[in-house]
């Protein structure tokens, strides 16, 4: 018994997969340009996946979230070839920080990608 719920959701699980922590845009939409800060963006958001500094002394906050689920038909030996497939959506929200480490501007883009 305990070999067969073992087994059954390692399948359950082997159909999702994400990479990077789900953004709050709700959190975001409380930042106020020129008054936050990049200590109360971090304390919102965490660390990000890449940090930007361009030559004007900006800094540029990069977050992104991955999530996959793959349909289960695309396991099943020939089967999988014609009603397989996966839907992905991406998020991401990148901060920009004026020279000074406040808010300058900030923006979220979602992005929803099938495949049959």
């Amino acid at each position: 018994m305990k070999f067969l719920s073992i087994l059954l959701l390692s399948i359950a699980l082997a159909g999702c997969y994400s990479v990077g922590k789900p953004i709050d845009t709700a959190k975001a939409n409380h930042f106020i340009k020129g008054k936050t800060t990049e200590r109360e963006v971090l304390a919102a958001l965490g660390k990000p996946i890449a940090v930007t500094n361009n030559s004007e002394g900006e800094r540029m906050l990069a977050y992104s979230h991955t999530n996959t689920d793959v349909k289960a038909s695309t396991y099943i030996p020939v089967v999988g070839l014609f009603t397989g497939g996966a839907t992905s959506t991406v998020q991401y929200l990148i901060v920009t920080l004026d020279k000074d480490g406040v808010l300058k501007d900030w923006q979220t883009s979602e992005t929803i990608v099938s495949t049959n």
